[in-house]
C-alpha cells in the first residue's frame, strides 16, 4: 500500500523561527510501514513552507492509498484545510489523523473532521501497518488497537492502544526527508551550522504536570549502545548538532551517564541539546554532559511561585530550579527555561514572583507564554469545572481557548502581562549583553534577525503570532 504522511505547516510558518526539526515521529512510522512491506512517503510542508497549491500537486503526483496527517491542538484550522486538500487531490484515498490532539479527544476529533476516515491514537508503529493490512485484505478494523472509525452512523472504537517495544522499532526513515536535509531546512536558532538533526533515546514521561497531556506515562528507554550507534550514523551523514527529544533525558541518571561516556569513548564530536527536569539534573550529569558535547539543557521551570508549582503538580522546588541555573553556568551550558502565565489560581503577585526569580537566577533564555489549556489535561478540567474555560478547541474557532481568572476577565490582560514581563526580562543590561555576545561570537546573523523580529513584537511594532 502507498502511504503518504504529511507534516503540516506550523502557525509561525513564514517567520524566522526558533527551530525547525525533521518530523521524526512520521519518519518512525514510515520506517515501520516500510518494514511491513508498504511504500511510505513523507511530505514536510512545514520545512519548506509549502503553499496549498504545492501540497495539492504533491498529493496528486504521489496518488496515495492512505494519507496520514499529524494533528496538534494549535494548528486545527491548518489541518482542516489540509484534510480538504488531501480528499480533493486524491478522492480514492483514505484519510487518517493521529498525533497528540487526536489521541487526547479521538471522538471529538472524528466529529470535527468529517473528511477523516480514521483516527489512530497513541504510538502507531505497530497499529498503522496493521491498519494498512486490514484495508488491503478486508480484515476486521475493530481489532486494531487505538483505532476509531465510523460505521453505520456510529463511532466504533478498537481495543486500547498498545505501546510498541522501543527495542524493536526500526530507526526513523530519514532518507524520506533527504531533500529537506540537503537544502538545510532543519535548523536551531542557537546553532549557525545547518542542518541539525533529532533523536529519541526514550519514550514516555513518568510525571503528571497539570498543563501537559501525557498519554504515555509508561517510560521506556533504549539501550545506550543503540543510542550511540544511531548518533554515529547521524555524524556519518555530516551532521554535527543534534537535539535529543526525550521528554526528560535525565530520568535515569545512570543511563544518561552511560550514554555520555560512550559518546566520549567513540569520539563522536557532536554537540547536542537535551531536556531535563530540575529535580533530576545533578552536578555529575552537568559535568559529564559538558564533556560529551551538551551545550544546552531545556528546563520546564514553569513558575517562580512555589504555591503555583504545587498547584501544577510539578513536584519541584524553587531551590531546585535555582540550582539548575547555577550548575549550567558553572559548566558553561546554556539553560533554556520555560514558564507558564495564567494557570488556574495564579495571581499577578505569582507572575511577579516568576519575573523576579528569572531576573535573580538568570537562565540563558526564558520563554514565557500564556497557558494553553490543552484538552484532557488537569488545567483544562479545572477551568471547565469552574466555568472559566473560555473558547473551545475546534478547527472553526477564531482563537485558541484560555483560562479566565478573577483578575483577568479578558485574554488581552494575560497577553499584555506576558509581553510586559518579557520586556522587563530581556530589556536589561544582562540579557542584552548576553545575546549580543552570543550573536557576535558565533557570527549568528539569523539569531540577530530573530531578535529584531521578536523585539518588534514585544514593543508592539509587529503583530504577535501564536507559537507552538
Amino acid at each position: 500500500m502507498k502511504v503518504l504522511l504529511i507534516n503540516p505547516r506550523a502557525t509561525y510558518c513564514g517567520e524566522i523561527s526558533q527551530k525547525c526539526y525533521p518530523p521524526v515521529s512520521l519518519l518512525y512510522l514510515a520506517a515501520s510501514l516500510r518494514q511491513a512491506g508498504h511504500e511510505p512517503h513523507v511530505l514536510d510542508a512545514n520545512a519548506f513552507g509549502l503553499s496549498d497549491e504545492t501540497v495539492f500537486a504533491e498529493i496528486q503526483e504521489i496518488s496515495p492509498d492512505l494519507t496520514g496527517i499529524s494533528v496538534y491542538s494549535e494548528i486545527l484550522p491548518q489541518v482542516y484545510g489540509l484534510a480538504d486538500l488531501a480528499k480533493k487531490a486524491a478522492p480514492q484515498c483514505k484519510l487518517i489523523l493521529g498525533g497528540p490532539h487526536a489521541t487526547a479527544i479521538p471522538r471529538e476529533c472524528l466529529d470535527q473532521f468529517p473528511q477523516a476516515d480514521f483516527i489512530l491514537t497513541g504510538e502507531a508503529e505497530d497499529s498503522l501497518p496493521m491498519l494498512c493490512q486490514a484495508i488491503e485484505t478486508g480484515d476486521r478494523l475493530e481489532a486494531i488497537p487505538g483505532l476509531y472509525f465510523r460505521k453505520e452512523g456510529a463511532i466504533v472504537q478498537g481495543p486500547k492502544h498498545v505501546f510498541p517495544d522501543v527495542h524493536a522499532i526500526p530507526w526513523p526513515a530519514k532518507d524520506l526527508a533527504a531533500r529537506a536535509y540537503e537544502k538545510k531546512r532543519y535548523h536551531s536558532l542557537l546553532v549557525r551550522k545547518r542542518p541539525v538533526d533529532t533523536l529519541f533515546t526514550s519514550r514516555g514521561c513518568p510525571f503528571s504536570c497539570g498543563f501537559c497531556y501525557n498519554f504515555r506515562k509508561h517510560y521506556r528507554a533504549r539501550k545506550p549502545e543503540d543510542v550511540v550507534q544511531e548518533l554515529a550514523a547521524i555524524r556519518d551523514r555530516g551532521i554535527r548538532d543534534v537535539e535529543i527529544c526525550d521528554d526528560t533525558f535525565t530520568v535515569n541518571e545512570d543511563r544518561a551517564l552511560a550514554i555520555f561516556d560512550l559518546i566520549v569513548k567513540e569520539r563522536l564530536d557532536i554537540s547536542f541539546r537535551i531536556k531535563s527536569r530540575v529535580d533530576v539534573f545533578t552536578e555529575k550529569l552537568a559535568k559529564a554532559g559538558k564533556k560529551a558535547g551538551v551545550y544546552l539543557v531545556a528546563f520546564g521551570m514553569e513558575s517562580g511561585s512555589q504555591r503555583i508549582l504545587d498547584a501544577m503538580n510539578k513536584k519541584i522546588t524553587l531551590e531546585q530550579s535555582a540550582e539548575a541555573c547555577r550548575l549550567t553556568k558553572k559548566y558553561g551550558i546554556a539553560a533554556h527555561s520555560s514558564w507558564v502565565i495564567g494557570y488556574p489560581g495564579e495571581t499577578p503577585g505569582d507572575v511577579e514572583d516568576t519575573v523576579q526569580f528569572i531576573l535573580k537566577n538568570k537562565p540563558a533564555t526564558a520563554n514565557l507564554a500564556v497557558l494553553r489549556p490543552y484538552p484532557n489535561t488537569p488545567a483544562y478540567e479545572i477551568a471547565k469545572a469552574s466555568g472559566d474555560l473560555m473558547g473551545q478547541w475546534s478547527p472553526h474557532a477564531p482563537d485558541m481557548p484560555w483560562v479566565r481568572l478573577p483578575w483577568a476577565q479578558d485574554k488581552k490582560i494575560l497577553d499584555d502581562l506576558c509581553t510586559r514581563s518579557i520586556k522587563r526580562i530581556y530589556f536589561t543590561p544582562y540579557y542584552t549583553a548576553a545575546f549580543a555576545r552570543r550573536m557576535i561570537a558565533g557570527a549568528n546573523w539569523t539569531l540577530f534577525a530573530y531578535a529584531v523580529q521578536e523585539a518588534q513584537k514585544v514593543l508592539g511594532l509587529k503583530r504577535k503570532e501564536n507559537k507552538e
